[in-house]
């Protein structure tokens, strides 16, 4: 990892940050077409910046914490406001945000009880993402009165990152134990 801390990917993870209240303020105020563009923009700057932190070699402690937060909190943020709008329902809101503490809470506890334990993505993490963000960019599409999004597409995707959020959610749970379970390295097994 890159020694140096604000590196040209962690303000482009910063920039991110800046869209979550701009989102917002443009959602609540019901200008969906504007808040397509901020998130198509947020979408693109979170490639790049992974992409500048790769190539450039300026992978970095802040870049591996700040790049998941400015997802997460960007996220949250839409889930509440559609919801709040009524462009998604609260209970797929409820279901996402209960998923995404239940994680940081594991981690938290483990790295606490246990030591540090990488928890990288799993498969039906990153299925659960994809489907969650197609179903913020549907709504806010559908709101925002894109041809191609129908209700019967809308309500395709709320159910599949319903569902792919439970699994996921569930899988999280057996993986985030059998981390518990595990000594830390460097240590005998007894």
């Amino acid at each position: 990892m890159s020694g140096r801390t604000f590196t040209v990917a962690n303000q482009i993870t910063t920039l991110r940050l800046i869209f979550v209240p701009l989102f917002a303020v443009l959602a609540v105020d019901g200008r969906y077409g504007g808040a397509l563009v901020v998130l198509a923009i947020a979408a693109v700057s979170d490639v790049v910046d992974g992409m500048v932190a790769r190539v450039f070699h300026q992978q970095s402690a802040l870049g591996v914490a700040l790049d998941p937060a400015a997802d997460k909190l960007l996220m949250s943020t839409a889930y509440l406001v559609l919801s709040f709008r009524g462009a998604l329902p609260w209970w797929l809101t409820f279901l996402v945000l209960c998923r995404d503490a239940g994680i940081v809470v594991t981690v938290i506890l483990i790295s606490l009880i246990s030591g540090y334990r990488p928890f990288p993505p799993t498969f039906w993490g990153k299925a659960s993402t994809v489907t969650q963000i197609a179903a913020v960019l549907a709504a806010v599409s559908a709101r925002a009165r894109i041809q191609f999004v129908t209700p019967a597409l809308l309500q395709g995707l709320i159910y599949l990152a319903a569902a792919f959020t439970i699994i996921s959610g569930i899988h999280y749970l057996i993986v985030g134990r059998q981390r518990f379970n595990e000594k830390p390295e460097g240590t005998m097994l007894s």
